[in-house]
């Protein structure tokens, strides 16, 4: 998050003094980045966020619980959304604050998930205080910046890699099960690698955006759309010809590279996290295709 997120963050946002300390300490990852933007009743609809931060002296004193906060148990900083006032226009008076982990107050609790792992936690804070200049941008203009930083996010999430490591493990598991010549399988292969090359040609169109500094519009949704349902294609596609291994969560035969159910798991939730796909595919159709309602 600090490289793909954050980083780019503050490289827009930030104040030199900003940039000066943080983005080399993320470069040398000696700064561990999570973020605390979900809360139990913020999900999808984040602007009704309701941790709050006050203003105390040269402090800012933050309240609140923040949950789905990934890998939160190894990070030693936090970017979080705030409600700095309570009395603005919903979006209005939120704000965007730099935390470090190790602040007293702050209480992090691991969530275990469906492939039992538990890089998901609940973080809670508990009259935390937070230099005054660790804020981001302008007081209550956070919202501006949240949604900056989802874009960066939606092109991490929309890489390719993931679909890619997912298709190279299909066909080792179609050699193994002993499928890979048969013409059903290579159909279904080949429309899946084909729709692969597809993506990595719309990924790359947004990752020249980057790369000539302009700013990524709603329609970098389609990346995220389209790359986490092909992830689950390629996954659902493993556990139809995995037979009875398909029930298990370890490696087949002890090699990681096999491991079907695991990478099926993985890619459940995939079009729920970084902003569902029925939120993105919202977004397309009001502020890409205008459509009404």
């Amino acid at each position: 998050m600090g490289m793909t997120m954050i980083g780019p963050l503050l490289i827009k946002f930030g104040r030199p003094d900003q940039q000066q300390h943080f983005l080399p300490k993320i470069l040398a990852g000696e700064h561990i980045w999570c973020q605390g933007y979900s809360e139990p009743n913020a999900g999808s609809d984040l602007a009704s966020l309701r941790t709050e931060a006050v203003l105390d002296g040269d402090h800012w004193v933050v309240n609140g619980q923040k949950i789905w906060t990934s890998l939160a148990m190894d990070a030693n900083w936090i970017f979080l959304l705030v409600l700095t006032d309570k009395q603005a226009k919903k979006q209005d008076g939120i704000s965007f604050l730099l935390v470090p982990m190790d602040t007293p107050g702050i209480t992090v609790r691991p969530i275990t998930n469906l492939d039992m792992a538990d890089e998901f936690c609940e973080t809670f804070f508990d009259n935390v205080r937070v230099p005054r200049d660790n804020l981001v941008g302008q007081i209550n203009k956070g919202w501006t910046m949240a949604k900056a930083l989802l874009g960066f996010e939606r092109i991490g999430s929309g890489s390719p890699r993931q679909s890619a490591y997912a298709l190279k493990r299909l066909r080792l598991l179609a050699e193994r099960m002993g499928v890979w010549d048969d013409g059903q399988f290579q159909d279904r292969y080949t429309r899946l690698r084909l729709d692969l090359e597809d993506h990595k040609d719309l990924y790359e169109t947004f990752v020249e955006k980057v790369r000539r500094g302009e700013s990524l519009g709603p329609d970098v949704s389609m990346l995220k759309v389209n790359q986490t349902e092909l992830y689950q294609r390629i996954t659902e596609t493993m556990l139809d010809i995995a037979g009875e291994y398909g029930a298990g969560l370890g490696p087949m035969d002890g090699n990681r590279d096999l491991n079907p159910a695991g990478l099926f798991l993985q890619s459940r939730p995939s079009t729920i996290y970084a902003g569902s796909n029925e939120i993105q595919r919202n977004i397309l159709a009001k502020n890409v295709l205008e459509l009404p309602g």
